[in-house]
């Protein structure tokens, strides 16, 4: 498996642990939180800790397991008692002679599986690593009631054989839209290398 790296700020985007042990994991929770309240230039509360640490939790393990996620990447510039924007990045062994449609079963959601209500719009994204690919935004509303917006990449990287997907999604579409320049910048560094031997 490649690594996926990026160029962006490590005091805006950092990379969430997956497949650790309990500890390991509740070590890197203190350190996240810690850089949280960095990156606030404050002390968070109790109360700004509890359903962060939470929610990361539960995100790392619906990742590993149900995702079965390659990386995942945090955005933390939001709001203290707000959750940080959550970005995984998988791999898939790509096949050059359907890339283009591989790359849109990609990005965008499965119409088997698709709500009636759905709004889905996928655009071209140009990369300096991957060239032309494409951005899918899709909003839909939650079983509880709330709007929901996911925002997806997808990338064919034919020199790797792989075709690679970056998603997120997040249940405040406004801190989302207002994230959307940033999270854009973050699509535009990723880039793929081979594991050193240390990362094998």
């Amino acid at each position: 498996m490649m690594i996926v790296d990026t160029d962006a700020g490590l005091a805006r985007w950092f990379q969430m642990p997956l497949r650790l042990g309990k500890s390991e994991f509740a070590e890197w929770l203190d350190l996240q939180l810690k850089a949280t309240g960095l990156l606030h230039q404050r002390k968070l509360t109790w109360r700004e800790k509890r359903p962060m640490k939470k929610f990361l939790e539960g995100s790392a393990a619906m990742l590993d397991h149900r995702v079965n996620a390659d990386q995942v990447f945090l955005f933390d510039p939001m709001p203290p008692r707000a959750a940080p924007l959550v970005f995984f990045a998988k791999q898939f062994a790509c096949d050059e002679a359907h890339s283009e449609l591989h790359l849109s079963l990609l990005a965008e959601p499965d119409p088997g599986t698709a709500e009636a209500s759905e709004r889905v719009e996928t655009t071209p994204f140009d990369s300096p690593h991957f060239g032309t690919s494409l951005r899918c935004l899709r909003s839909w509303t939650a079983p509880e009631g709330h709007l929901m917006l996911s925002v997806s990449y997808a990338w064919n990287d034919p020199s790797n054989n792989i075709d690679l997907l970056l998603k997120g999604h997040y249940d405040d579409p406004g801190l989302l839209e207002a994230s959307f320049d940033a999270i854009d910048d973050f699509a535009r560094s990723v880039r793929l290398r081979k594991p050193t031997e240390y990362e094998t």
